[in-house]
């Protein structure tokens, strides 16, 4: 009697040959078993009664404990033929027999073999019975079985309502298996295909050129196997892949197979196919990859650690919230429709943006014609609302971009800002989730919105939005009049501030009249705050109180007046609000009224009462006012004045060697020293080349040799400062003028009296132009056409300089009217200076003015008379009007 083993069944291959594996063993210590002495039809090509034969033992053996023997094995000695028994049978060949699964083979079935053993004789007997009661092969009833290459679009459509019966024939990872689809029909239809298991990726299995398999595959694998192979399950087709391959929700008596991977860890989430299982569906996924996530099962225990050990955090004020996080705060700025200027409770101003959205980009072709809508759209919903912001992950900072905290919003108590957009149309759902993190639970409700969005044709996906065409009415004085009459007889007009100007000045878009204008707020000083300081701390409060409070939100304006640069006189009400804004700057202190406008507001009482309030718990402007004080600094002052009244003029030959950014010169006079230059330079270039380097970091101010980039000699040089980079420092040729920024091992030690800054004097003079400066920050672009226009005009050229005062202000030896020396030989008045004023390339100072500056009157006049024909003619920087800042 042969050896007798215990086993489990885990496949059936066909009506007599059964896959083992050891009971409590691993599933991947398989044995193949074919039953000895028999023939089943071959299911590989659909002969007749191939699929009853393997059914007929598929549901009687599969998962079941069973003992088998070997009785023979083949000629190669790679196939082993036996037979099994168990408590239903004890002959598994003798049972298909009977049934009519099989055949003997050969001529076994003749009588003429083995006729005296009763083992072999029980056989033919069993095969005899069968063919006699015509049951299973020997049946004329048995119904043909068409094979098909896949499911229709309609039985795959009726699958989403019931399930297609299917049988797991092999399972090729964890999320890839081949189904036989028992399709139905006369006559019946069947179709083995490969499908992926719906909502899940398993990692990859090694290939047959013996690539190894990805950690956990095998697990996930086997684990599909002990629980699907060889079993009817139900399968509901949800879409396909790129590929073609069917993706399908494997419908189990014991539970859905996803879920089970996701819970052990074996798993995670296809988020691409979120869009085919539905919100609901995913949301049961996702439970299970957060339970296996948060006990570190498997995929995610090395994702755990790392969680353990660094978590992202995103600063808010002194705190700092890890994703997962949250925070309250009030949203003052719509930057996009998906990045928006937050501030928290204490006072951190915060830049994020939407999780896993996309808004319309100007570089995107499909979009671009959406960006304004978008962001009107979440300015109408969250400007100037306190929001409860959940950082859900924060994206590292890179070379082309910051760090920066990816946010969900939401407003309103329960209202999801980023399913808003989305549902509207205008933002993309991001598909890629960032290294280590998961997908909010409304992620997949996105994508729906998204689908719906598609179906709906809103937003990106129906007609874009008509191009609005919006009228400059500040782009001058006189067409800024052309639209007086109109506004000031509408009286209070609704409108968005675009942005603060100034504490005092506003671009206004007027939506009701196509419109967009400056709004100057009438019945207050020409300037908000600290009159003698752009850049002082009160000056700054002033400007942010009044960016934060009016950025973006819903105003109303009322007009009365314009201004030489066509700007609307008026008031601003915020929403809400029945007293103008002006109200609140002068309550603060951070502006004051302007005796002879103030009526005109029709608010006169209101503004001088705040006024007075701040002025009497001396706020802002009034912080230091003392009355009697201020009545004797005025009379110093104008004393001051008169003694400046005497301004001696100097004049040097001079030649410009330098023209810096913001508008100052670097000259040299052509004097004895000057000719004293260039033989001085080649002493100093043969003698730097033994000269050591810094021993230490230089200090502010002390002059070192440095190497120019553009010819890698050494000059004298000033160290002005740091440079933005560590181990950089900002240094002045002063014998030249030109600033660059280099690093510490382009500066040496001067070794010799001969070459220092007392034996023979720097030949640069740092200068700026008399009354006049360039076009303000703000215009960047006019700012260096200015830069260049001058470069050309004396950049190498020899000028006159006319000194009109020393060191007018810090790092400045001179304030200088220029000369060209072939100009003033036919009108000797005429100065570089002018001609900046009247190309429009530099405006004339009109506030700040130093005391000599303002003794420079008739030169202010001429200069000021050249600004308005420029400004008129639309020259230079004036080409689209104002541009002109309050603190000029």
């Amino acid at each position: 009697m042969p050896k007798v083993f215990a086993a489990k069944v885990k496949n059936v291959l066909s009506g007599d040959t059964l896959v083992l594996s050891p009971v409590g063993g691993k599933s991947h210590q398989e044995r193949i078993l074919t039953l000895a002495h028999i023939q089943a039809p071959r299911l590989q090509i659909n002969e007749k009664y191939a699929f009853e034969s393997r059914e007929l033992l598929r549901k009687l053996l599969v998962g079941k404990p069973i003992r088998f023997w070997v009785m023979y094995e083949g000629r190669t000695g790679d196939r082993e033929f036996g037979d099994v028994s168990s408590p239903v049978f004890s002959s598994l060949i003798q049972y298909v027999l009977e049934k009519g699964g099989a055949r003997l083979r050969g001529n076994l079935g003749s009588g003429e073999a083995d006729e005296e053993d009763p083992e072999m004789e029980k056989l033919r007997d069993a095969e005899a019975l069968a063919k006699k009661e015509k049951v299973g092969i020997w049946s004329s009833d048995v119904e043909p079985i068409e094979m098909v290459s896949r499911p229709t679009e309609a039985q795959v459509s009726r699958s989403a309502v019931r399930a297609i019966p299917a049988i797991v024939e092999r399972v090729i990872s964890g999320d890839r298996v081949i189904a036989r689809l028992l399709l139905g029909g006369s006559p019946r239809q069947q179709a083995v295909i490969p499908a992926l298991i719906a909502g899940i990726k398993c990692p990859r299995t090694g290939g047959k050129d013996g690539e190894p398999s990805e950690p956990y595959a095998d697990g996930a694998k086997f684990f599909v196997e002990d629980r699907l192979l060889g079993t009817q399950v139900g399968v509901c087709v949800l879409g396909e892949s790129a590929s073609g391959v069917l993706i399908a929700k494997i419908v189990h008596p014991s539970g859905n197979i996803s879920d089970r991977l996701l819970e052990e860890g074996y798993a995670e989430i296809a988020d691409w196919q979120s869009e085919m299982i539905g919100s609901k569906g995913m949301a049961v996924l996702r439970k299970a990859e957060r339970s296996a996530m948060g006990a570190g099962k498997r995929l995610w225990k090395a994702s755990k650690e790392k969680r353990q050990l660094e978590k992202d955090s995103a600063g808010v004020g002194e705190a700092k919230l890890s994703a997962g996080g949250s925070f309250s705060a009030t949203v003052v700025r719509v930057i996009s429709a998906d990045t928006l200027e937050l501030e928290s409770k204490a006072g951190k101003s915060i830049v994020c943006q939407l999780a896993y959205l996309r808004g319309p980009r100007q570089s995107d072709e499909k979009t671009s014609a959406f960006v304004d809508a978008a962001r009107e759209f979440v300015r109408g919903k969250v400007i100037g609302k306190k929001v409860r912001c959940t950082v859900e992950f924060v994206r590292p900072a890179t070379d082309q971009f910051e760090e920066r905290s990816m946010v969900t919003i939401v407003h309103h108590g329960s209202k999801n800002l980023s399913e808003e957009i989305v549902s509207a149309g205008l933002a993309y759902v991001l598909r890629r989730r960032a290294d280590g993190s998961e997908f909010p639970e409304y992620w997949d409700r996105m994508v729906e919105q998204e689908a719906e969005a598609k179906k709906r044709h809103v937003g990106f996906y129906g007609e874009p939005p008509e191009t609005r065409r919006v009228v400059d009415a500040s782009e001058s004085s006189a067409k800024a009049h052309r639209y007086l009459f109109t506004l000031e007889h509408h009286g209070r007009v609704a409108g968005v501030v675009e942005r603060a100007l100034s504490p005092t000045r506003f671009r206004v878009d007027v939506p009701a009249e196509s419109v967009r204008l400056v709004l100057v707020l009438g019945g207050l000083e020409g300037h908000s705050a600290d009159d003698r300081d752009r850049d002082s701390d009160l000056n700054k409060k002033a400007f942010a109180l009044t960016a934060r409070k009016t950025t973006q939100r819903d105003v109303s304006v009322e007009v009365y007046g314009v201004d030489r640069q066509g700007g609307f006189i008026g008031n601003l009400y915020l929403a809400g609000s029945s007293a103008p804004f002006q109200v609140s700057l002068l309550e603060d202190g951070f502006a004051k009224c302007h005796e002879r406008s103030v009526a005109q507001t029709h608010h006169g009482d209101e503004l001088l009462a705040a006024e007075s309030a701040a002025r009497s718990a001396q706020k802002g402007v009034w912080q230091n006012y003392d009355e009697a004080a201020e009545a004797e600094a005025n009379l110093e002052s104008l004393q001051q004045g008169v003694a400046a009244l005497k301004i001696v003029k100097k004049y040097y030959d001079a030649k410009v060697s330098e023209v810096f950014a913001d508008g100052r010169v670097a000259i040299q006079f052509l004097d004895s020293q000057r000719l004293k230059l260039k033989a001085f330079m080649q002493k100093f270039h043969a003698a730097s080349s033994s000269w050591p380097a810094l021993s230490a970091n230089p200090r502010r101010g002390q002059i070192v040799a440095s190497k120019f980039s553009q010819n890698g000699k050494y000059y004298r040089g000033k160290v002005l400062g740091r440079g933005s980079n560590p181990g950089e420092y900002q240094i002045l040729q002063i014998d030249y003028g030109t600033i660059e920024t280099l690093k510490l091992s382009d500066l040496k030690e001067i070794v010799g009296s001969e070459f220092s800054a007392t034996t023979y004097k720097p030949q640069a003079h740092i200068v700026q132009l008399s009354l006049i400066s360039f076009p303000p920050e703000s215009q960047p672009e006019y700012r260096q056409e200015a830069q260049y226009y001058l470069e050309d005009k004396v950049l190498d050229q020899q000028v006159v300089a006319c000194e009109t005062f020393a060191n007018p202000a810090a790092g400045v030896e001179m304030d200088v009217e220029l000369y060209d020396t072939a100009a003033i030989a036919k009108d000797p008045d005429w100065s570089i200076n002018k001609e900046l004023v009247q190309k429009g390339w530099a405006i004339v100072k009109k506030h700040h003015l130093a005391s000599f500056e303002k003794a420079l009157q008739g030169e202010r006049s001429a200069l000021l008379k050249l600004e308005n024909t420029a400004r008129a003619t639309h020259a230079g920087c004036w080409e689209y009007g104002d541009v002109e800042d309050d603190d000029n």
